[in-house]
């Protein structure tokens, strides 16, 4: 799932995790985690936000504030988001392409 970002512009997208059968993926007892990293040097660009909105069935929100879409650079970058269980498990459940998009106002 690859994503574009404007720079100086709130970000934000809601989601529903699934599992492979198409039900919902429970998020209870999950922590979940994402960040952008660049690709050619695998730095940093930013930490996701990622709020539970609706745990059992699966929802959530993942987001950047403006503060944090005006210090990225405009480089290739990827994405990755992952789900700790509290029994120690781990799983990706989404990754891709970030597209960073410089806007004419500063």
């Amino acid at each position: 799932f690859n994503i574009t970002i404007e720079k100086r512009a709130s970000f934000s997208f809601e989601t529903t995790f699934t599992q492979a059968d198409g039900s919902a993926l429970d998020l209870t007892n999950r922590t979940l985690s994402g960040e952008i990293r660049r690709n050619f040097d695998n730095a940093l660009e930013a930490t996701f936000t990622i709020v539970k909105t609706n745990e059992t069935s699966g929802i959530a929100t993942i987001s950047l504030t403006k503060a944090q879409t005006i210090a990225l650079t405009e480089n290739n970058c990827t994405y990755d988001v992952f789900a700790d269980h509290t029994d120690g498990t781990t799983l990706k459940l989404l990754t891709g392409s970030v597209t960073i998009v410089n806007n004419i106002t500063s």
